[in-house]
């Protein structure tokens, strides 16, 4: 597959590197147009601003249609000089609005496919300790549903390494978005210099699938787990995300910035989620191997709490919030999360 003679690059979807790879596009002088969702637009980018107001800032024209494969403008532009690269896109794509892109429509996907398809690939990652990353351009084909399912061929791929200091899933998102880019990058390079792509196909016989999250339903404490699972838990619902769900004194808040600590432990299992010792460090939280220390805990409202926090408090989460957490299926639509 040969991408030399490409006018114009239609970027579908959201996020910081498909804004990136917008104002690179812009920068080679192709026609780039954006097509976007309600949600995507009002994400915050890397410089603070929506990427709505990103994309006016640079003049790149946008757009925010319901659905891709009705729209007049993303038709009738589409043809054998556009490619199309969808990043986190909210559409499923026919058959007949495929054919139009003539091969070149196209995903990228920031996973070690066929590894952790579905969504929340940080946060299950960071689970799962796991630090491979990897960027790939992949055939959008019409049996691919976003976030649930994809067999397209890959066109072109990369592996690396997220650093070991990465533990939260903003770390994760700030090495990748050099990676990405500098991926995305090279992926034009090579296009332009003629370079004629081996489609390979999906080694399916590795693939592994997990669901999408929403970190306000389902990301509640269970007390009973070991103490390197509870930091590997409250650090994976970090930042950019709201934090790790549970109760103090009945009240709701959200823990944030987990370490462990053994000096002190092991704690019998009834001193588990108490709080015994505040300090500049952190609040020290007695669990079964050792000692939990939490940076910040926030409010409801993700107002910083830590200094209301007294010693011989206990978190704990009651049987019911974690059984409706392990129930809950998360789903998203075009203007984010559905109830």
């Amino acid at each position: 597959m040969k991408l030399n003679n490409i006018k114009t690059v239609y970027l579908m979807g959201g996020g910081g590197t498909m804004l990136g790879f917008a104002k690179e596009l812009q920068a080679r002088k192709y026609e780039v147009v954006v097509f976007t969702s309600p949600r995507h637009s009002k994400e915050i980018m890397p410089g603070g601003a929506t990427l709505a107001r990103e994309l006016d800032g640079a003049a790149i024209p946008w757009r925010m249609p319901e659905d891709v494969n009705t729209d007049s403008v993303f038709l009738e532009g589409a043809t054998s000089l556009t490619m199309g690269i969808g990043f986190g896109e909210v559409w499923t794509f026919t058959r007949k609005t495929i054919d139009r892109f003539d091969g070149k429509l196209f995903d990228f996907m920031g996973i070690p496919l066929p590894r952790y398809r579905g969504g929340a690939h940080y946060t299950w990652q960071i689970l799962r300790q796991n630090r491979l990353g990897a960027c790939n351009i992949q055939v959008i084909n019409e049996f691919m549903v976003q976030g649930e399912f994809d067999s397209g061929e890959i066109v072109f791929s990369r592996e690396y390494r997220f650093p070991d200091s990465a533990r939260i899933p903003q770390d994760y998102f700030n090495a990748a978005h050099k990676e990405e880019l500098a991926f995305l990058k090279e992926f034009m390079d090579r296009a332009e210099q003629g370079e004629d792509f081996v489609l390979s196909p999906v080694p399916e016989k590795y693939s592994m699938y997990f669901p999408r999250l929403n970190t306000i339903k389902q990301g509640w404490i269970d007390w009973s787990w070991n103490t390197r699972d509870l930091a590997l838990f409250i650090n994976a619902f970090d930042d950019p995300y709201a934090g790790a769900s549970t109760e103090l004194d009945g009240r709701l808040v959200r823990l944030k910035q987990a370490r462990i600590e053994t000096i002190d432990g092991p704690f019998h299992p009834f001193m588990t989620g108490l709080v015994y010792r505040i300090n500049s460090t952190g609040v020290y939280i007695a669990t079964p191997q050792g000692s939990l220390i939490i940076g910040r805990v926030l409010d409801e409202a993700g107002q910083d709490m830590t200094s209301a926090v007294k010693t011989g408090q206990r978190f704990f989460t009651p049987m019911a919030r974690l059984e409706a957490a392990m129930t809950f299926h998360a789903q998203y639509d075009a203007k984010g999360a559905k109830a």
